[in-house]
């Protein structure tokens, strides 16, 4: 795993778009790169950096196609906005030049209501695109990844999960929505579905995150803090800001700094280890 440490949000966000691009420049003209993107805060401010980009035509992400992660079932239709689909088009979609055609969901009112088959179905078409090549999330103080809470298998593929009370309550206060109309099921890629991705960028941010982090960095794989699994990934990158770095020792935080830099001096390119190539 690698990690790197930014001073703030606004730098973290920034070096998120700046990983995503790296990749996208990897691919050949007219070749698709496969992500799969989360919603929330933690990427809000990435996903505004990326507009601003494509709108000032220094990048394109047409050849962009994406998977989301997760989506909440049973929202009542008033509470439209916090469907993930919705907070995706506000916030990425119709700042950016992704095609509708290149954008996957979990379809939280598929017709028949068999979602099980929405979550094999959704399994096949990532395999059918020829798997993932990054995927991208944060994380929550209790280690959630997606919608696999504490104590969800490690082996995981796409499915549908019970939300934890705690997750429900915590979105009931962010919603401003009375708690009995927050969901309690969600659709979900899986831990297993998500580790299989090439590359894995993990972002947290801020105190409330702090645990997390150490828990990715100073302890051991747990399956009652999910996000943890991520370490035994052959090329994931754990990324924070400082305030989601003050539970972890002084030594840990100086010695990733120390990595970081020497990677910059040796191979110009920091975020893959390797040479920088002209036009990059």
């Amino acid at each position: 795993m690698r990690v790197f440490l930014r001073n703030d949000y606004e730098t973290l966000s920034l070096f998120a778009a700046e990983y995503l691009i790296s990749l996208l420049k990897t691919k050949e003209p007219g070749e698709f790169l496969n992500v799969a993107l989360p919603c929330g805060y933690t990427v809000q401010r990435m996903y505004a950096i990326l507009g601003e980009k494509v709108k000032a035509k220094e990048i394109s992400l047409a050849n962009l196609r994406v998977f989301h992660i997760d989506e909440f079932l049973d929202l009542p239709k008033k509470y439209k906005e916090h469907q993930q689909i919705q907070w995706m088009h506000d916030n990425l979609y119709s700042k950016v030049d992704i095609k509708p055609e290149n954008v996957h969901y979990l379809n939280p009112e598929r017709a028949d209501g068999d979602f099980t088959t929405e979550c094999t179905s959704f399994e096949d078409l990532i395999k059918s695109h020829g798997s993932l090549d990054l995927t991208f999330f944060g994380t929550g103080a209790d280690g959630h990844v997606a919608r696999n809470e504490p104590g969800s298998s490690l082996k995981s593929e796409s499915r549908i999960t019970k939300l934890a009370y705690d997750t429900r309550v915590q979105l009931s206060s962010r919603w401003n929505i009375p708690l009995a109309e927050v969901p309690e099921r969600a659709l979900t890629m899986g831990i297993s579905t998500l580790f299989q991705s090439s590359n894995v960028l993990v972002l947290f941010t801020g105190v409330s995150r702090s645990r997390a982090l150490e828990m990715c960095l100073e302890k051991s794989v747990n399956h009652m803090f999910p996000v943890s699994a991520f370490q035994k990934h052959n090329n994931c990158t754990f990324a924070a800001d400082e305030p989601a770095t003050y539970e972890c020792r002084v030594k840990t935080v100086n010695y990733f700094k120390g990595i970081e830099k020497t990677s910059e001096e040796v191979f110009g390119d920091p975020i893959h280890g390797r040479k920088r190539r002209a036009g990059m």
